[in-house]
C-alpha cells in the first residue's frame, strides 16, 4: 500500500480516529461513576508496538494523550516486555509517577496481537472516584496517604481476571461498585481497540501498523518542524505567581528556539512542597507540549510526530520535577497553569496565537464526602470552571474548562450522588479582565448540605490571592472566592460543612488581551446590554459615556 499517497494516508489516518472514538464510547457509556461517566474524565489512545501514540480519541485530556505513551515506553515495557505478553493480558497501574501525576488516574494497556505479533497496544486513563487514602484534596504530605498504590500489574492474564487484584482494590475503596464497574469499562475499551486494529489490518491486508505509523510520524514531525522554523530564534522568558498553601508559588519557564526545535526550562521555578500541588515529570511534559503544538502547530494530525522536535526540563526537587515520594494529588492546581506560563513567553513574538491566563486553569474541583443517615459513604467531585482568558479576535470564553477539557456533571446528577442541593450557579459580571479582547467570565455557585449531618468539603483552587494575569496591554481578570457562612475560609484543602449551611464559590475570571482602550464600541454596548459588565467597570475599563 502506497503511504506516500495523501488521499489513501488520510483515509486511513481516519479510521484509527475512529477507533478510537469508539473505544471512547464504550467506556463512556458503560462505566459508573459520574466522574468518568458524565466529566469525561478519561482518554483512549492506540499505540504502535513501541508504545508511539499513533492515534487517540476525538475528546480527549490533553495531558493524557501524552502521559500514556510515556508510561508505556518507559515502563510497562520494562516491566512486561513484549515477549512475555499473551492474547488477553491486560495491564494496569495507578503509580502516580508512572501516570498522569496522581493515584486516582488508572493507566490500563492491552497488547493487540496480528497473527502471533504484537503489532500495537489499547490504552486508556480514567479517574476513579476513590482509591482509598485522603480524600482527593491539597493537603496530603507525602504519596503515601493519597491511597492505595499497585504496581504494574496483569488485572488480566489470558483473559481471565486476577480477581485478588480486584478484591484488594475494592477492599481499599470508599465507593466500590463505582470503581470496579469504571476498571472494566476501561478493560471493554481496550477491547475494542483490539478488536477493531484486527479488524483494520486484514482489511487493508496489513501486516503491522508499523510502516502506517513512521508515515504518519513523518508528516506531523515536518509540520511540528516547519512551525517551529518560523518563530526567530532566541530565548524567550516568563513567570507567574501561584497562591500555593502556606507560600506563594513562582513558576520560571526560558523557551529556547533553535531553528526547527524548541526547549523549554523551568529553572527559577520553586522548590517541592509538603502539600498535594507538586507535579511529577509526566504530567508537566505532558502540558508543555499542549502548549506549544497549540501555539505553533494546532491544526495538524496529533500523534508521536508532534513531540519529536519539543523538549523541556525542570530542576530535580522542584515543584516540577518533585521526589518520587511528593504528594501530588492536587497536582493540576499547578500543572493546568504551564500553558499560560508558555502563552506568556511567546506573547510578543506570537501575539496573533497566544491566550490571556484562564481562571479555567486550574479546574475548581470541589469534592464532597460524608457518610448518608443510612451508613453508607459517599464521595464526588464537581468541576467549576473559571473565564477563558481573551485572544486576538475573540472573547475568552464564560465558565470554560482550559487547558483540561472535562466536562461538568450535570447538577441533577450530582445531587443525586452527594447529598447536596447546588441552589445557585450563574456568570459574575465584571470578572472577566479588560482588553481588547476581554477574558470570560468565571461563575458563582452555592452548594447547600442536606445530608443530616456534617460533610467534609476538599477545595481544590487556584487565583483566589493572585488573579488571572492578561497579555499585551490587557488587564487581570477578577480573583476566586469562597465563602462559608458568609466569612471567607482556607480556600484549600478540607473545611466542614454543617447540615444545612451553604458554601459559596466564585471561580476567577480570565485575562484580558489587549489594550482595553481599543475595544470595539459595539462590544462594550452588547457586554452592558447583557449584563457581562456594569456601567461602573465599563466607565473605568474602557472610558464609555
Amino acid at each position: 500500500m502506497d503511504f506516500n499517497d495523501p488521499i489513501t494516508l488520510q483515509v486511513l489516518w481516519n479510521r484509527l480516529v475512529f477507533i478510537t472514538d469508539q473505544a471512547d464510547l464504550a467506556l463512556g457509556r458503560t462505566a459508573f461513576s459520574p466522574i468518568v461517566r458524565e466529566n469525561h474524565d478519561f482518554v483512549t489512545v492506540l499505540m504502535d508496538a513501541d508504545g508511539n501514540a499513533l492515534a487517540q480519541c476525538t475528546l480527549a485530556i490533553p495531558v493524557f494523550i501524552s502521559t500514556l505513551p510515556l508510561a508505556v515506553k518507559e515502563h510497562f515495557l520494562r516491566v512486561h516486555p513484549p515477549h512475555t505478553l499473551k492474547p488477553g493480558d491486560v495491564l494496569a497501574t495507578n503509580n502516580a509517577r508512572i501516570g498522569t501525576g496522581h493515584p486516582p488516574d488508572l493507566v490500563m494497556v492491552t497488547p493487540i496481537f496480528h497473527e502471533g505479533e504484537i503489532v500495537g497496544y489499547g490504552g486508556c486513563i480514567a479517574h476513579l472516584p476513590d482509591v482509598g487514602g485522603r480524600p482527593q484534596s491539597p493537603d496530603s504530605v507525602d504519596v503515601f496517604e493519597e491511597g492505595i498504590r499497585l504496581p504494574i500489574l496483569k488485572f488480566f492474564r489470558e483473559g481471565v481476571a486476577n480477581q485478588d487484584v480486584f478484591d484488594i482494590i475494592a477492599s481499599s475503596s470508599r465507593l466500590p461498585e463505582e470503581v470496579l464497574g469504571d476498571i472494566n469499562s476501561m478493560v471493554a475499551a481496550n477491547e475494542v481497540m483490539r478488536r477493531e486494529v484486527v479488524a483494520f489490518l486484514a482489511e487493508y491486508r496489513l501486516a503491522s501498523l508499523r510502516d502506517l505509523g513512521n508515515a504518519i510520524y513523518t508528516r506531523s514531525e515536518a509540520y511540528m518542524r516547519k512551525a517551529i522554523l518560523a518563530v526567530p530564534n532566541g530565548t524567550y522568558t516568563a513567570e507567574m505567581v501561584l497562591d500555593g498553601i502556606d507560600a506563594d508559588i513562582i513558576l520560571k519557564a526560558a523557551v529556547h528556539v533553535r531553528d526547527d526545535s524548541i526547549h523549554v526550562d523551568y529553572a527559577g521555578t520553586s522548590g517541592q512542597v509538603e502539600y498535594g500541588i507538586n507535579v511529577a515529570p509526566h504530567y508537566r511534559i505532558a502540558h508543555s507540549l499542549y502548549a506549544l503544538k497549540c501555539l505553533l502547530d494546532p491544526s495538524s494530525p496529533n500523534n508521536e510526530g508532534c513531540a519529536i522536535p519539543c523538549t523541556d526540563e525542570a530542576p530535580e526537587g522542584s515543584i516540577l520535577n518533585p521526589r518520587a515520594s511528593a504528594a501530588g494529588a492536587a497536582r493540576n492546581l499547578v500543572g493546568h497553569t504551564i500553558p499560560s506560563l508558555i502563552f506568556r513567553a511567546l506573547a510578543d513574538v506570537l501575539p496573533d496565537r497566544v491566550q490571556a491566563d484562564s481562571g479555567g486553569a486550574p479546574i475548581w474541583g470541589i469534592n464532597c464526602t460524608g457518610t448518608r443517615m443510612d451508613g453508607t459513604p459517599y464521595s464526588s467531585i464537581q468541576n467549576f470552571h473559571g473565564g477563558q482568558g481573551g485572544r486576538e479576535g475573540f472573547d475568552g470564553n464564560d465558565t470554560l474548562s482550559f487547558p483540561s477539557n472535562c466536562k461538568v456533571t450535570p447538577v441533577e446528577i450530582y445531587e443525586r450522588s452527594v447529598p447536596v442541593v447546588i441552589e445557585r450557579k450563574e456568570l459574575v459580571a465584571d470578572s472577566g479582565g479588560a482588553g481588547q479582547f476581554r477574558g470570560g467570565l468565571g461563575q458563582r455557585g452555592t452548594i447547600r448540605n442536606i445530608s443530616g449531618a456534617p460533610m467534609n468539603i476538599y477545595l481544590n483552587t487556584e487565583h483566589v490571592r493572585h488573579p488571572c494575569f492578561g497579555v499585551l496591554g490587557g488587564k487581570a481578570g477578577a480573583p476566586g472566592r469562597v465563602e462559608l457562612g458568609n466569612a471567607p475560609v482556607p480556600t484549600k484543602g478540607r473545611v466542614v460543612l454543617a447540615d444545612r449551611q451553604v458554601l459559596v464559590i466564585e471561580t476567577p475570571g480570565g485575562g484580558g488581551w489587549g489594550d482595553p482602550a481599543k475595544r470595539d464600541r459595539a462590544l462594550v454596548a452588547y457586554d452592558l446590554c447583557e449584563g457581562l459588565v456594569t456601567a461602573a467597570a465599563a466607565q473605568k475599563d474602557y472610558r464609555h459615556d
